[in-house]
């Protein structure tokens, strides 16, 4: 199959809450949160769900505030996709009306540590170099350069806005478009603070 042919988005997310009941905060989010028009399995090492992008990016963003909202420190590692050449939709429909959904808490500060990759083409890292240029231009969060990831701070809605805008724009320009993202609310740590070991 060549790449980039199907329009399927896949997220693999997996929830920690740091917490003594943790299971029981990861299987109500991943139970309350709205699965229409979406195929989800969970398993031991977390949830794949496929479907559109804006329901992608809504029931992972849906899952993550559900568990945050619990309390604590809380956090989640995310795999969006697109255009995977051996993805096949599972059992959903592209077409369904979702109902609108009440985000619990979107205005949490959260930090995220994001890595894009577009799969597939020679000019990739000036893909990369343009995508977060163009968000550290309009940003509504904090944007900073890492070694091999990009950090955002910011609230709840305004970072997961810029993964999905920014998903969306390099996947038009590479089918193949593959985001990275580790998500934290909570952290008992000093923000941005480099711990000497």
């Amino acid at each position: 199959m060549q790449c980039g042919l199907s329009d399927v988005v896949g997220a693999r997310l997996a929830i920690y809450p740091m917490q003594d009941n943790f299971v029981e905060v990861i299987l109500g989010a991943v139970k309350a949160a709205d699965k229409t028009g979406l195929a989800v399995l969970t398993d031991d090492l977390g949830t794949t769900v496929q479907g559109n992008r804006a329901r992608v990016f809504s029931y992972v963003k849906e899952v993550f505030l559900r568990a945050a909202e619990a309390g604590g420190h809380v956090v989640a590692n995310v795999l969006f996709s697109v255009g995977c050449p051996g993805d096949v939709p599972e059992d959903f429909d592209f077409n369904v009306k979702a109902p609108k959904i009440e985000f619990p808490r979107e205005d949490m500060n959260i930090a995220c540590a994001w890595s894009l990759y577009p799969l597939g083409n020679e000019e990739y890292f000036q893909v990369i170099v343009d995508e977060i240029s163009r968000d550290i231009a309009a940003a509504a969060v904090e944007v900073e350069s890492y070694h091999y990831c990009t950090r955002l701070d910011g609230t709840a809605k305004k970072v997961f806005d810029l993964l999905e805008t920014s998903f969306e724009a390099v996947s038009k320009r590479i089918r193949h478009t593959i985001i990275h993202a580790t998500i934290s609310k909570g952290s008992p740590s000093t923000a941005k603070e480099k711990i000497e070991l």
